[in-house]
């Protein structure tokens, strides 16, 4: 998935990525989509890494 850079050309510091599609189950109702974000944790060798971040309610568990 294409991510736009800030202004100054920069990679941004975080990346909420949606989840969304159609999933076979017990329901005729289809689930709200889930976000997904990530941190720019650091870079090596001039290559963005980031890391996932739970939601705060599944951090608690």
């Amino acid at each position: 998935m294409p991510v736009e850079a800030t202004a100054d050309d920069s990679p941004p510091a975080v990346v909420k990525l949606p989840q969304t599609g159609v999933y076979v189950g017990a329901s005729h109702l289809a689930a709200p989509a889930d976000e997904h974000v990530y941190v720019l944790a650091d870079r090596l060798d001039d290559t963005e890494v980031y890391q996932y971040r739970p939601p705060a309610s599944a951090a608690r568990d």
